[in-house]
C-alpha cells in the first residue's frame, strides 16, 4: 500500500459542526427512526384531523337529518289533525257517517305521529314547543270528539256552532305551533347544510395538505438517507475497495454513528496494513538476502564438495585406465562407484535446496516419453540385475509426448525405479507403463512387487530424509529421492501420487500435461571418418592444450590423462593473468578454463580471450565445480565452446579432445587432386 504523505489529512479529519454534526453522530437507529417517524407522525396527525372532521360532519349531518325528521313529524301531526277536523265538521253538517272515515283514519295515525314528533324534538330550544303542540293536539282531538258526540246525539247545527268556534281557535293555535316547530328545524337544516359545506371544504384542504406534507416528509427522508447514509456507505465501500487494492483512502467526514466507526476501522486497517506491508517488505528483503546467501552457499558448497571429488574420481579413472590386477581393478571400481554415488547425493541435496529457493531452472517442451523410459530402464537394468529383479516396460506409443524437461523427467523416473529396486523383494519385478488420462494428461506408472506401504506412510514418504525406519536395515539411501522426484514433477506442472496395498507392492504415478504427438527420428549413426573415442585414439597433427587451473591435483589428473594421448601437449597456468599471457604467446588449439581463479574470475578470462583477436577463435572448454544452470547458460552464451562439470568424466573429455584433434588432422592433410575421368 502506498503510504499517505506526511501532513495530509486522513479520512474523517474534516469535522462539521452544529446540526450536521448532531446528525452525523446520531446512530443509524436514530436516523432510521427520524426518517421513518417524521412522515409517520405527520400522517397520523393528518389522519386524526381528518377523522375529527369526519366525526363533526357526521354529527352535523345527524342534526340536519333529525331536524328534517322533526319538520316532517310536525307536518304529519298537523295533517292528521286537519283530516280529523274535516271529517268531524262534515259529519256535524250532514250527519252522514261516511264523513267520519277520515276522522277514524286520522285517529289511528295521529298517535304514532305524536310519538315520532316527541322522538325528533331533541333539538335544543324545541322541546317546550313540541310539548305545547302536543298538548294543543290533544285538546283539538278532545274537542273534535265532543263535537262528534254532540252531532251524533242529534244536536242542531246552530247549537254546535260554539263548539265549532272553540275547536277552530284551538286548531288555529295548533297551526301556529306546528309552523313554529317546522320553521326552527328548517333554519337549523340550512345552518347545518352550511356547516357541512364548510367541513367538506376543510376536509379537502386537509387531504391536500396531508399529501403535500407527506410528499415533503418523504423527500426529506430520502434526502437525509441519500446524503447522510447511502452516500457515506458508498464512500466506505469505495474505501474498502481501495484498501483491498492497496490505494490511499478517500477522505470521509468523521461521525459517531456506525458508518463513522466503519470509516475509522478502515483507517485502522489502513494503518495496520501499512505496518504489515512494511514488515512484509522487511521480511521479503531479509528473505531475499537469505536466498542470495543460500544460493551463494549452495554454489560455494557445490564447488567445495566437487573439487575434492574431482581429484578422487579423476585419479580413480586414471587407475581404471591402467593395467591392474583383478583385485585392484575391483577396488578402483568400488572407489568410482562410491564417488559417483556421493556425487549423486550432492546433486540431489543441491536440487532440493534450489527447488525450495525457487532457483531451479527448467526448460518445459514437448518430450517423447518412450525414449526416456527406455533410457532409464537401460540405465537401471544392471542395478536391478544384482538382485535378480526384472524391469518390464509396457509398449508405449512412439509418438506419445508430454510437456516436461527431458533431463529432469529422466531424473524423476530414475529415482522411482531406484526406489522400486531398493525396496523390492529379490527375484521381484518392476513394471513401467504409460497411458493417456483423458485428453490433456498422460500418466507414467512405476509399479513394484515389494512389501508395499501402510496407509499412514503414503504421505510420509515424500518428507525429506524420512525413511520409515529403513535406516535400521541394510537398504541404502538418504530419504531425499522421492521428495526430489515429487518436487521436480510439480515444478514441471505435474503431479506425483502413490497407491499401495500392504504386502502387494506400491505404484507411483507421474501425471504430466499431454503434448501433441511427435515423430521420433532416430539419432544418425556415427560417420565412418569420425575419430575413435578414448585416450589412445590416433591423431595426426599435434594438439596443444592450455589448462588454466590453480588446483595442482586437478592439473595432475589432466596431465596424466593426456600423457597417454599421442601428439597432445599440455601447458598449464595457475592464475588468470598467467593464462591470458600463455594464450597470447603460444596460441594453443584448446583452452581448458577453471572459473575460480586467485586473481581473475573465469568469466573475466573468457571475456578477454574472446575480445582479443589473437585468441578469439580458440575453443574454450570450461571445467568447473559450479553446476548452476544459470552459470552454464551464461558462459555458453558468452562464447564458451563447452561446459564440463567437475568431477570430470575423463572419457567425455577425451571424446571432446578427439573431435578437436580430428579437426586439426583434417586441416593438416594436403588436398587430394581431382583427376578427371
Amino acid at each position: 500500500m502506498r503510504s499517505r504523505e506526511a501532513g495530509s489529512a486522513p479520512p474523517g479529519a474534516d469535522r462539521p459542526h452544529g446540526l450536521r454534526r448532531w446528525w452525523l453522530d446520531l446512530s443509524l437507529r436514530g436516523k432510521g427512526l427520524i426518517v421513518v417517524a417524521v412522515p409517520l407522525i405527520a400522517l397520523m396527525a393528518l389522519t386524526s384531523a381528518n377523522l375529527g372532521l369526519q366525526r363533526n360532519e357526521n354529527t352535523e349531518r345527524t342534526v340536519s337529518l333529525n331536524a328534517r325528521a322533526q319538520v316532517a313529524a310536525a307536518s304529519q301531526v298537523l295533517a292528521d289533525t286537519v283530516n280529523a277536523e274535516t271529517g268531524v265538521r262534515g259529519y256535524a253538517a250532514t250527519r252522514d257517517p261516511l264523513f267520519l272515515a277520515p276522522y277514524t283514519l286520522a285517529l289511528a295515525r295521529v298517535a304514532a305521529d305524536r310519538v315520532t314528533l316527541r322522538k325528533t324534538s331533541g333539538t335544543e330550544g324545541l322541546g317546550r314547543q313540541q310539548r305545547a303542540a302536543d298538548a294543543t293536539t290533544g285538546v283539538v282531538l278532545s274537542q273534535l270528539a265532543q263535537l262528534r258526540s254532540a252531532a251524533s246525539r242529534g244536536i242542531s247545527v246552530e247549537d254546535l256552532i260554539p263548539l265549532m268556534e272553540n275547536e277552530k281557535k284551538t286548531m288555529d293555535r295548533l297551526r301556529i305551533q306546528a309552523a313554529s316547530l317546522a320553521n326552527a328545524p328548517a333554519a337549523l337544516v340550512a345552518i347545518e347544510h352550511t356547516k357541512l359545506d364548510t367541513l367538506q371544504t376543510r376536509t379537502e384542504l386537509l387531504d391536500i395538505a396531508g399529501l403535500v406534507l407527506a410528499l415533503l416528509a418523504g423527500l426529506a427522508g430520502v434526502a437525509l438517507f441519500a446524503s447522510g447514509i447511502a452516500r457515506r456507505i458508498g464512500l466506505n465501500a469505495e474505501n474498502a475497495r481501495r484498501l483491498g487494492e492497496g490505494l490511499p483512502l478517500e477522505p470521509i467526514p468523521a461521525a459517531g454513528d456506525e458508518i463513522g466507526r466503519l470509516a475509522e476501522s478502515h483507517l485502522r486497517a489502513e494503518a495496520l496494513l501499512a505496518r504489515r506491508t512494511s514488515d512484509l517488505t522487511t521480511a521479503r528483503d531479509a528473505a531475499m538476502q537469505a536466498t542470495q546467501a543460500k544460493n551463494s552457499f549452495l554454489s560455494s558448497t557445490s564447488h567445495e564438495l566437487r573439487t575434492p571429488l574431482n581429484s578422487i574420481l579423476g585419479f580413480a579413472q586414471l587407475l581404471q585406465l591402467s593395467e591392474l590386477s583383478g583385485e585392484d581393478s575391483d577396488g578402483v571400481d568400488r572407489i568410482l562407484g562410491a564417488g559417483r554415488h556421493l556425487l549423486a547425493l550432492i546433486n540431489e541435496l543441491i536440487d532440493i535446496a534450489r527447488i525450495e529457493s525457487g532457483d531451479l531452472g527448467l526448460s518445459l517442451e514437448p518430450v517423447l516419453v518412450r525414449p526416456v523410459i527406455e533410457e532409464c530402464c537401460q540405465l537401471m537394468a544392471p542395478i536391478a540385475a544384482e538382485r535378480s529383479i526384472q524391469i518390464i516396460s509396457d509398449d508405449v506409443p512412439p509418438a506419445l509426448a508430454a510437456f516436461a524437461d527431458r533431463h529432469r523427467l529422466a531424473q524423476v523416473l530414475v529415482n522411482l525405479i531406484s526406489n522400486a529396486v531398493k525396496y523390492n523383494h529379490r527375484n521381484g519385478g518392476i513394471t513401467i507403463s504409460c497411458q493417456e488420462e483423458g485428453t490433456g494428461q498422460i500418466s507414467i506408472m512405476v509399479t513394484d512387487t515389494g512389501p508395499g506401504l501402510a496407509p499412514d506412510d503414503l504421505e510420509r514418504i515424500f518428507i525429506p530424509f524420512e525413511r520409515l525406519g529403513a535406516e535400521q536395515t541394510e537398504i541404502e539411501g538418504t530419504g531425499i529421492g522421492l521428495p526430489l522426484a515429487k518436487a521436480l514433477t510439480e515444478a514441471m506442472k505435474g503431479q506425483l501420487t502413490v497407491s499401495s496395498v500392504l504386502g502387494q507392492g506400491a505404484a507411483f504415478t507421474v501425471s504430466l500435461t499431454r503434448a501433441p504427438d511427435l515423430i521420433h527420428i532416430p539419432a544418425p549413426s556415427p560417420a565412418p571418418a569420425s575419430p575413435a573415442a578414448g585416450p589412445n585414439a590416433p591423431a595426426g597433427a599435434g594438439l596443444t592444450v592450455l589448462y588454466i587451473e590453480d588446483n595442482p591435483a586437478n592439473v595432475e589428473v589432466i596431465a596424466r590423462f593426456l600423457r597417454s594421448r599421442p601428439n597432445t601437449t599440455l601447458a598449464s597456468a595457475t592464475s588468470g593473468r598467467a593464462g591470458l599471457q600463455c594464450a597470447v604467446r603460444d596460441v594453443p588449439d584448446v583452452i581448458l578454463l577453471d572459473l575460480n581463479l586467485p586473481d581473475l574470475q573465469g568469466d573475466q578470462v573468457l571475456n578477454e580471450l574472446k575480445a582479443d583477436p589473437a585468441t578469439a577463435a580458440i575453443p574454450v572448454v570450461v571445467l568447473s565445480a559450479d553446476a548452476s544452470r544459470g552459470v552454464i547458460h551464461r558462459l555458453l552464451a558468452r562464447g564458451a565452446f563447452a561446459y564440463l562439470t567437475k568431477p570430470i568424466e575423463l572419457a567425455e573429455l577425451g571424446e571432446l579432445l578427439d573431435s578437436f584433434a580430428w579437426l586439426q588432422d583434417q586441416r593438416a592433410r594436403p588436398a587430394i587432386p581431382i583427376v578427371p575421368a
